[in-house]
């Protein structure tokens, strides 16, 4: 979607938050609810014995590889936006 400049190294992606961090100028924001994201940050999901998922709040709802009017039901990690 061109939030970062190339694809992230991490092997999983709940992993994705501490590199949005240290490698593209993302903060963590002090959000837990993923319906009170703002619009374009990015949502890191855990997932016990898989990889996780990553979506991007938007006015309608949720993206990632789908679209979708409701948050993924995986424990949040984190909210992450650009500087």
């Amino acid at each position: 979607s061109g939030a970062v400049s190339s694809y992230p190294k991490t092997e999983y992606a709940k992993q994705a938050g501490q590199e949005l961090v240290s490698s593209y100028g993302f903060h963590k924001l002090a959000v837990r609810d993923p319906y009170k994201a703002p619009l374009g940050s990015v949502l890191v999901y855990d997932a016990t014995k898989a990889a996780g998922h990553v979506e991007i709040r938007t006015r309608d709802g949720f993206v990632s590889d789908f679209k979708s009017k409701t948050a993924s039901p995986r424990p949040l990690i984190g909210v992450y936006a650009k500087s």
